[in-house]
């Protein structure tokens, strides 16, 4: 699945590996050792800043998502859970197993071999921020809201698996994982960040999008 995927992508013309660039139609990427970004994460909870790199995901995750939906004319919630999931298994972040999932409130996910846990070690607490952002800000586009992910369980807690629920504010409330949401990425002081970007991303330019949302970022 995860081959074809990525056949289909460098077919189409809307992956490009060329001039030293790797290209996802108009957005950049780039291969890094997992134990580079498990360093990345592991520093930024260090600094109590695991919410601006959860943030930096998100914004990540919802534009990176967005690209491929267009590329894939994808409409359906079910056709876009499944482009984001086979993008998020392409690019390396493990494979996705979906425990439960319903179009306009949740995403239930467990992704077994996270490829950055091996290098958290062992801790009392969740780690992986990075992936959060990216699943929250991604899933907008399956639930058509603005949503958040909370890390239920995490393999350097010496759990069998990384687990992850996507959910709109309203979800995650009556869920009880809302006070987690505030806890953990400081809501009060992001949520206007994501506001922006969702609410934007067709009305302005991306590069501009950006640039204003990360200048928003540097006031926090």
């Amino acid at each position: 699945m995860t081959l074809s995927f990525m056949a289909k992508l460098i077919l189409s013309g809307n992956l490009k590996f060329s001039e030293g660039m790797i290209r996802l139609k108009d957005t950049y990427l780039t291969l890094a050792p997992s134990l580079f970004i498990a360093e990345i994460i592991k520093n930024y909870i260090v600094m109590k800043k695991g919410y601006i790199l959860y943030l930096l995901s998100w914004i990540g995750g919802f534009l990176t998502v967005k690209s491929v939906i267009t590329l894939f004319k994808a409409k359906s919630a079910e056709q876009i859970y499944n482009v984001g999931m086979q993008l998020g298994e392409s690019i390396g972040i493990g494979l996705y197993k979906t425990h439960d999932y319903y179009p306009g409130r949740y995403t239930h996910f467990i992704i077994n071999n996270n490829p950055f846990s091996k290098w958290f070690g062992k801790t009392n607490n969740v780690m992986d921020y990075y992936i959060s952002g990216a699943m929250a800000g991604g899933g907008c586009f399956v639930h058509n809201s603005l949503c958040q992910n909370v890390e239920l369980k995490c393999i350097a807690k010496g759990d069998p698996h990384c687990e992850f629920l996507t959910g709109t504010e309203r979800e995650l409330k009556d869920r009880g994982l809302w006070d987690v949401v505030k806890q953990r990425y400081k809501i009060d002081e992001i949520l206007p960040v994501q506001k922006y970007v969702y609410n934007n991303v067709d009305k302005i330019d991306e590069s501009v999008l950006v640039r204003n949302a990360l200048e928003m970022i540097e006031k926090l």
